[in-house]
């Protein structure tokens, strides 16, 4: 019973809070740069990881923070819930920007937030056409100094599923010589990839070591993203 009625208060944290602060930083748009909007988001996802831990009862850690590497970099993330689009910003010590789908700009004050920090969205229209805007924008956002986050197998996935990784991000970090960092995590145990939080209990982040977009071919980083990530998410 009380389970319930804390998931229920999270979410019903979640949604006000959500709107209320959008609209906040949407009135002080004017007002700040790109590195302003990034900062007030971010502590919005600070405070929502606090209340994470006092209502649902879900905590997180992070290992291998040591292995980002100093210059912008490509990260290729297992999307196994909302958590991990909700957590990242305050989880990463670095600003990420992340690559999402176009739609996710009509929502109101989360899209309108979402198209004002500046990060890439992707238009699911033709292939060839997509690919070359995202790499164009994801560029961009490296040359900013982003760390750019990428959900290579394209949906979010139940946590246990077999990984398919698809050749984007790997495409991506040849075409911009970014190294490639694998980062996988748990957070389908507690938060479905469909739905909301369903119990207590702790979410592992595990970022793996950097791949050089410039040691391998497209096929040899895809083949070592795949296994380091298989075997990472096999030890969860």
């Amino acid at each position: 019973m009380r389970s319930a009625f804390a998931k229920w208060l999270f979410i019903v944290y979640l949604l006000g809070s959500g709107t209320l602060y959008s609209a906040g930083i949407l009135l002080l748009f004017p007002f700040i740069g790109r590195t302003g909007r990034y900062w007030l988001a971010s502590q919005w996802c600070r405070a929502l990881l606090a209340v994470m831990r006092w209502l649902p009862g879900i905590t997180c850690s992070v290992d291998g923070l040591e292995h980002l590497p100093e210059e912008p970099s490509i990260i290729l993330c297992r999307h196994e819930s909302t958590w991990e689009t909700l957590a990242f910003m305050a989880v990463f010590p670095r600003r990420i920007s992340f690559v999402f789908k176009e739609d996710l700009l009509r929502i109101p004050f989360f899209g309108w937030v979402l198209r004002g920090l500046d990060m890439v969205s992707l238009n699911r229209g033709s292939a060839r056409q997509a690919h070359q805007a995202v790499t164009q924008e994801c560029a961009r956002r490296l040359e900013k100094g982003d760390f750019v986050v990428i959900f290579p197998e394209g949906t979010r996935v139940p946590h246990g599923a077999p990984l398919r990784l698809t050749s984007g991000g790997v495409r991506l970090a040849c075409a911009t010589g970014a190294p490639v960092v694998p980062v996988v995590h748990n957070a389908g145990k507690v938060w479905p990839a469909k739905g909301w939080p369903d119990g207590r209990g702790n979410i592992r982040v595990v970022i793996g070591p950097a791949f050089s977009s410039d040691d391998m071919s497209q096929q040899e980083l895809n083949r070592a993203v795949h296994d380091w990530m298989k075997a990472a998410l096999l030890a969860l």
